[in-house]
C-alpha cells in the first residue's frame, strides 16, 4: 500500500491556499486531483442528464441505481468544507473562517440570482408554451413578479436549482462550524439524523409544501426538501473535517476492493430488494428524491467513497493529464454548474430548438462540458483564484495598459519637442560658423 506524507494545511479544492509542502497525488498547490476527478464526474453526470438524457452519454454516471451527481455534488461539497475549514479554522481562526464563509454564501446566491434573471429574460423572448417546456416555470406573471420571484430565489429553471438548496446548506455551516471548531462533532452528527429522522416522520411527499421545502416557483411543486438533503451535507462536514486525523484517504485505499465488492453487489441487489412485497410498501419513504430517502442518502456515501479511491489508485500509475478534464472542471465545480445552467436556456434559444435527437444531444453535452473544462483552464492562466477578484483584476490590467499607452504617448511628445531643438541648434551652430 501506499501511503502518503501529512496532509498539507491547504484546501483541495479551490477555496484553498497554497502550500509548500508537497505530496503524492497532489498538485504542487495542495489539491487532492482524486476529489477535483470527483467533483468533475458529478458535473459530468449532471451535464449529460440535462443535455443528453437517455443516450449513451449519460448511461454510465446514471446506472447505478438512485445515485446522480446532484447528490454527489452535494456531498462532496460538504466534505470540502470540512476539509477546508479545518486547516483555516487551525491556521487562521475561527472568526476568518467564518468571514470565508459568508463571503462565500453572497457569491452563491449572486450566482443563483444571475440564472434566475437569465430564466427571466427568457421568459420575455420566448413562446409562453416553448418557455414552459424549457423551464418548468410559469411564464405569465408580469415583469416586476418575476423579478422579485428571482431576487428572493423564488424563480428556479429546471438545470439551475441546486445551488438554493446549496446556498441554505451552507448557510447551515455558520453553526456547524463553530460547533466543529470546539470538537463538538458529535453533537453535529447527532443533530443532523435526528433532523433527518423527522423529515421522515413527517415527509413533504409528492405534492405537499412545508418551510423545509424548496420549490421552483410560487405554488409550485416541491423539488428538494433541505432539511432532508442535509443528511449528505452535514455529515460529510465532519469527515471532512475529521479527513486528516483519521487518516481517511489511507483508510479507503486499505479498503478498497472490498467496498467496490460490496458496491457492485449492493447495485446489483438493491433495486429488486425495495421493490420486494415487504418493502414495496415504503417505496417512495426509501427513495423519494425530495426527501432523499435513506437508501438514495446510504449509496450515494457508498458510491462517491468508491469513485475517490479507484481516482486515487488510478492516479498513481497513469498520467494526469489523461484525468484533466474532469480534474480541471471539478477544480471549478460551482462555475461549471452555473455555466451547464446558463447553456440549457440559451442553447435551445439561440442555437438548436429542443427536443434534440441522440446524436445532436451527444454532442452539445459534450460541447457544454468542453466549455466547463475551457473556463476551468482559463481562468487557471489568467491566475483568477477567486471568480470574484476577475474585475478587479480586468480594471488593474486596464489601468496598467492606460499607464503604459500614456508613458509612451510621453516619449512621442518628448522626442517631438526635442527634434526642433536639435534642428535650431543646428542652424544656430551654421550660422555661428
Amino acid at each position: 500500500m501506499t501511503t502518503t506524507s501529512q496532509s498539507p494545511s491547504v484546501s483541495p479544492t479551490d477555496d484553498g491556499a497554497p502550500t509548500s509542502r508537497p505530496v503524492r497525488r497532489r498538485r504542487p498547490s495542495g489539491r487532492d486531483l482524486a476529489i477535483d476527478a470527483t467533483r468533475g464526474l458529478a458535473i459530468w453526470s449532471m451535464i449529460s442528464l440535462h443535455f443528453a438524457d437517455g443516450t449513451v452519454a449519460a448511461v454510465p454516471t446514471h446506472a447505478y441505481p438512485y445515485v446522480d451527481g446532484m447528490s454527489a455534488f452535494v456531498l462532496l461539497s460538504g466534505l470540502v468544507l470540512g476539509i477546508v475549514y479545518q486547516r483555516w479554522v487551525v491556521k487562521f481562526g475561527l472568526g476568518y473562517a467564518l468571514r470565508r464563509l459568508a463571503k462565500r454564501l453572497v457569491t452563491l446566491y449572486v450566482c443563483q440570482l444571475a440564472i434566475s434573471l437569465i430564466a427571466v429574460a427568457a421568459a420575455q423572448a420566448v413562446a409562453p408554451r416553448e418557455f414552459r417546456a424549457l423551464t418548468q416555470l410559469p411564464p405569465h406573471p408580469s415583469l416586476g413578479t418575476l423579478l422579485e420571484w428571482a431576487a428572493t430565489m423564488r424563480y428556479l429553471p429546471s438545470g439551475g436549482n441546486i445551488l438554493v438548496l446549496y446556498l441554505l446548506l451552507m448557510a447551515s455551516a455558520l453553526v456547524v462550524v463553530p460547533l466543529l471548531a470546539n470538537r463538538l462533532w458529535p453533537v453535529v452528527l447527532g443533530g443532523s439524523l435526528v433532523v433527518y429522522a423527522a423529515t421522515m416522520i413527517w415527509p413533504t411527499g409528492t405534492t405537499g409544501t412545508s418551510v423545509l421545502t424548496i420549490t421552483s416557483f410560487p405554488g409550485g411543486p416541491p423539488i428538494q426538501n433541505w432539511a432532508a438533503w442535509q443528511i449528505l451535507f452535514v455529515p460529510a462536514i465532519v469527515i471532512g473535517w475529521r479527513w486528516d486525523a483519521w487518516r481517511l484517504p489511507e483508510l479507503i485505499d486499505r479498503w478498497l476492493v472490498p467496498l467496490l465488492v460490496v458496491t457492485m453487489i449492493v447495485g446489483l441487489t438493491v433495486e429488486d430488494a425495495v421493490m420486494s412485497e415487504d418493502l414495496r410498501p415504503h417505496l417512495v419513504l426509501l427513495v423519494d428524491k425530495v426527501d432523499l430517502g435513506p437508501v438514495r442518502a446510504v449509496l450515494s456515501f457508498l458510491v462517491v467513497t468508491c469513485v475517490y479511491g479507484v481516482f486515487r489508485s488510478a492516479l498513481r500509475w497513469m498520467r494526469r493529464d489523461l484525468l484533466r478534464p474532469l480534474v480541471a472542471t471539478g477544480a471549478r465545480s460551482l462555475d461549471s454548474y452555473v455555466l451547464q445552467a446558463v447553456c440549457l436556456l440559451a442553447i435551445p434559444i439561440l442555437i438548436v430548438d429542443r427536443p434534440w435527437k441522440p446524436a445532436p444531444a451527444v454532442l452539445i453535452a459534450l460541447a457544454v462540458f468542453a466549455a466547463c473544462w475551457v473556463w476551468a483552464e482559463c481562468r487557471a492562466r489568467w491566475g483568477v483564484d477567486k471568480l470574484h477578484r476577475a474585475p478587479m483584476l480586468l480594471a488593474t490590467s486596464v489601468r496598467k495598459a492606460w499607464a503604459a499607452r500614456q508613458a509612451r504617448n510621453g516619449e512621442r511628445s518628448s522626442e517631438r519637442q526635442r527634434q526642433p531643438d536639435e534642428q535650431a541648434g543646428q542652424e544656430g551652430s551654421r550660422i555661428h560658423r
